[in-house]
């Protein structure tokens, strides 16, 4: 996922897995435009990287204190808004080293689901996660640039973007509209995770302000949309 690249839900990740880890069990200061980098949520365990996986239930209660919603309300939405695309372990159980050949399989899958997403316009699960998580009553949808960036996703075998010692994937670049998707290429990983992962990089930079301003959201508004269609990694 990201370190934030704007405006707005200041802390809303962090409260989100101190909620979701508390119901379990029984950013921060506004920096430029600049989208340094965009990590997908994701925590080191040993020499390994894994997903902290929180359940629909848990998810809700931590949304609901975030939109402003009962958490029964936004359970509600997440089971009909859910995408098994975005709902899978990571990184998932006898996975491999990613080759072009498994990437090129993610983005083809990723690239289906967000033709799938746009040709239903405003009626997209997508298009109307976003715009609860942000508030906002007009938003634009840069399909275009989305896709655009997941064809020019590429491994990092050499470590010359991250030393992936917390991640797995990440977007990067001077700027939000300049960033790249980048993904770890010496870390095991299942087709489903990568696919996931993939895809919840993809998502970010997507919806944009039509207001003045800065028009790009949040990492962390960004997140609260994938969790309300799906992605249940909440924390790092």
């Amino acid at each position: 996922s990201s370190k934030a690249a704007s405006e707005g839900c200041p802390g809303a990740l962090e409260k989100m897995a101190k909620t979701a880890a508390a119901a379990s069990s029984r950013r921060r200061a506004k920096p430029k435009e600049g989208c340094t980098r965009r990590k997908s949520v994701q925590a080191p365990h040993k020499d390994r990287i894994v997903g902290v996986h929180f359940s629909d239930r848990t998810v809700a209660e931590a949304l609901a204190d975030i939109i402003r919603r009962k958490p029964d309300a936004v359970h509600s939405l997440m089971c009909r808004w859910r995408k098994p695309i975005l709902r899978a372990r990571i990184p998932g159980r006898g996975g491999r080293v990613p080759s072009k050949g498994m990437l090129a399989a993610a983005k083809r899958a990723v690239l289906r689901f967000f033709a799938e997403e746009e040709a239903v316009g405003p009626q997209s699960h997508v298009v109307k996660a976003f715009h609860i998580a942000s508030g906002e009553s007009v938003l634009r949808f840069d399909w275009r640039e989305a896709r655009k960036r997941i064809r020019a996703a590429r491994l990092d075998r050499r470590h010359s973007i991250d030393t992936w010692q917390e991640c797995l994937a990440m977007n990067s670049g001077s700027t939000n509209s300049k960033c790249r998707i980048y993904v770890c290429g010496t870390r095991r990983i299942t087709l489903r995770a990568l696919t996931s992962i993939m895809c919840h990089e993809g998502l970010h930079n997507l919806a944009r302000r039509t207001r003045r301003g800065n028009p790009f959201l949040s990492e962390d508004t960004e997140h609260v949309a994938m969790a309300l269609i799906g992605d249940p990694q909440l924390a790092s």
